[in-house]
Parts: structure tokens; sequence; C-alpha cells
């Protein structure tokens, strides 16, 4: 289904004859808004100040670093993209920059389309930081449960917040799991002290 809905799209696209590597640097670009939150994501403690991200936090993150780059096209006034080659308009307004028409010599050249890929992606990263430290001061623990929830196993337990007390914590089942059999045991004892001492009685009675 998804397929059938992106195909209409690309052949659209294809039939414009767009030069490849300028979709793959849209495609970069989009990709470099992105790419720190979801690392960012393999935290499962936190460090200090640094908090954990939050699946908010990470999606806050996400928008910052493309709102990152509609600021950078504002500074330098871009508000067309046009192909260098064919000379044709390819886009127009804030979101044209995102095809980092900057240079007439290739669609790598340039020290705009260099600071437009250092500095979204660290933007990104700190938004991400920025938003879940917000959100875990504003709701507490509900910042750690999930947003989207797909199934019945999804649990808000991937974040070991405090090491010692997730520490304590496994050892405190360990303790417990090692009693049950140990409280079997005494259990079972105990029945065979019960059937012993039922067995004197009748014998008691049989003798009297």
């Amino acid at each position: 289904f998804i397929l059938i809905l992106t195909t209409p799209p690309a052949v659209i696209m294809s039939s414009k004859r767009y030069d490849v590597i300028s979709l793959f640097l849209v495609a970069d670009l989009v990709c470099a808004t992105a790419v720190l939150p979801v690392y960012l994501g393999l935290m499962t403690k936190d460090w200090g100040f640094i908090a954990a991200p939050t699946e908010l936090g990470a999606l806050l993150g996400m928008i910052g670093g493309i709102a990152t780059v509609l600021v950078i096209g504002a500074l330098y006034n871009f508000n067309e993209a046009v192909n260098p080659i064919t000379g044709e308009t390819i886009a127009t307004g804030p979101f044209s920059y995102f095809w980092l028409t900057n240079s007439y010599q290739c669609a790598l050249c340039g020290v705009e389309t260099m600071i437009t890929f250092i500095v979204t992606p660290l933007m990104a990263g700190f938004f991400c930081l920025f938003f879940s430290k917000l959100d875990v001061m504003i709701r507490g623990d509900r910042a750690r449960q999930p947003i989207f929830k797909f199934g019945e196993n999804d649990v808000a337990g991937q974040y070991i917040l405090d090491p010692e007390e997730s520490s304590d914590t496994n050892s405190q089942a360990a303790k417990d799991d090692s009693a049950v059999p140990h409280a079997v045991v005494d259990a079972s004892e105990n029945g065979q002290e019960a059937e012993a001492f039922q067995d004197e009685e009748v014998a008691k009675i049989d003798e009297e």
C-alpha cells in the first residue's frame, strides 16, 4: 500500500529530470536533521544534568533541525532554488533552501553548504537534549512513558536513571527468586511432618 502511494510522486519527480546528486543532497540534509536525535536515543541513563532523550524531546529535536535549515536559508536571503544547469526554478519559498543550490559549479560546492551540514545536526542534537530535559522537568516520570504505543509490550523500562537503584532492584529480585525454592522445601518438610504425626495418632488409636 505504501509502495503504491509513493510510486506516483516518484514518477512525477523523475519526469522533471532533476540532477541525481541534488536529490541525494536533499535526502542527506533531511537525514542531518534527525541523525543526532536518533543516535542520542541510545542513551539509557542520565549523565549529570543531561537527561536521557525522551520520545517527545527527540521529535522536537528533529523539528528544531528543520527549523535550523530554514533559519540558515533566511540568513542567506535564499528564497528560490534554481537548477544551475538548465536555469529552471526548482522551488520557491523558505523550504527551497533544502535544495542547496548555493554554487553553480557543483551541487556539493560552496561554503554555505558546508556550514549548513555542520550546524544542522549539532543544533538538532542540542534541541533534542534541551527539550528532553524540559520534558522530564515538567512531566516527571510520565515523560519516560511511550507516546506512540503499537502493542502491549511497549513499556517504559528502557531508562536507567539511577544505576545504583537499578543494581539494588536486581539484587532484591535475585533474593526473592532464591527465596522461592526454600519456601517450597520448607512447605514440603512441614507436609511430611504432618503426615508422620497423623500416622502416629492412627497407630495409637489402633493399639487402644
